[in-house]
Order: structure tokens, then sequence, then C-alpha cells
């Protein structure tokens, strides 16, 4: 194959030896233009977004942060209310029903709800948590009602 191209090569006249040169050297800066140089300096501004993007979000976050930490560290004020008195009132303006509600101790108790729907208990613990009780442990299964789940939870102050 290479005397076959050597004896092709030779066959041409000078001048078209120069032009086809100067055709295969063109054609490899065309190769290494698209090849290397564009997909090169496109990957350079992409990252410098990403990074321009990034730094955008650090200093945002860390300027939450430095809110955060202004913040007091004060707990919400109790109101005297015995807790499961509270949840159990708070659930009825809801809508749901506590299949089990057990005290254990003044400040923790223990609930389950056999059918709730996911967005409803998440807005009633939301507002649980806006009076100052959390959530500790919750474990939620599919109910057999369509779009439900069962609920058991251990709630604290």
């Amino acid at each position: 194959m290479m005397d076959s191209f050597k004896a092709a090569w030779a066959a041409r006249s000078p001048r078209e030896q120069w032009m086809l040169g100067v055709m295969f050297a063109l054609l490899a800066l065309v190769i290494l233009w698209l090849g290397i140089a564009r997909p090169v300096e496109r990957a350079w501004t992409n990252s410098r977004a990403a990074m321009l993007a990034a730094a955008d979000a650090n200093a945002a976050i860390r300027a939450k942060v430095k809110m955060l930490k202004q913040l007091p560290a004060s707990a919400p004020a109790r109101d005297g209310t015995p807790m499961d008195q509270l949840v159990g009132q708070s659930a009825a303006e809801a809508g749901l029903t506590l299949e089990r509600a057990d005290a254990q101790g003044a400040d923790r108790m223990d609930i389950a709800m056999a059918s709730v729907r996911p967005v409803a208990l998440f807005g009633w613990l939301a507002g649980l948590e806006a009076q100052g009780i959390r959530v500790e442990t919750l474990s939620a299964r599919p109910a057999p009602t369509a779009g439900s789940v069962a609920v058991q939870a251990v709630l604290a102050r």
C-alpha cells in the first residue's frame, strides 16, 4: 500500500504535490480547530460559568448561615397546655383521627393513625412544629385506602 502511495505521489507534478501538501496542512488545521480547540474552549467557558454559579450559591449560603446565627436560640414559648391535649385538639381541628395517642411523660407522646393523606399529615405536623412540638420518629406505610398512609410517630417538646 505504501508503494502504491509513493508511486501515485511520484506521478504527480511538483506543482500538484505542493498544492496537495497545502491542502493536507489546511485539513489538519481544520481538524485540530474543530476537534480540539473549540471543544476545549467550550469546556473552559462552561466550567467558568459553573464556577461563578457555585461561587454565587456559596455566597448566598454563607449569608443565610450568618443570618441564622444571628437569630435568637430560644424555643417557642409554652402556653402550659398539656401536650396530649394540644396534639389531640390540633388533630381534630385538622380533621385527622388519632387511632392511638399515648403520653410518655409530660413532654413526649406516641401516636398512630390508621389512614391519612400525606399532604394533610405533613401540614398538621408543620403546625405542631410551629407550636414547639417536634417529630422524633415517624414511620409511614401504605394504607388500604388509595393515596393514604398508616402512620406511627413519636412527638416531643
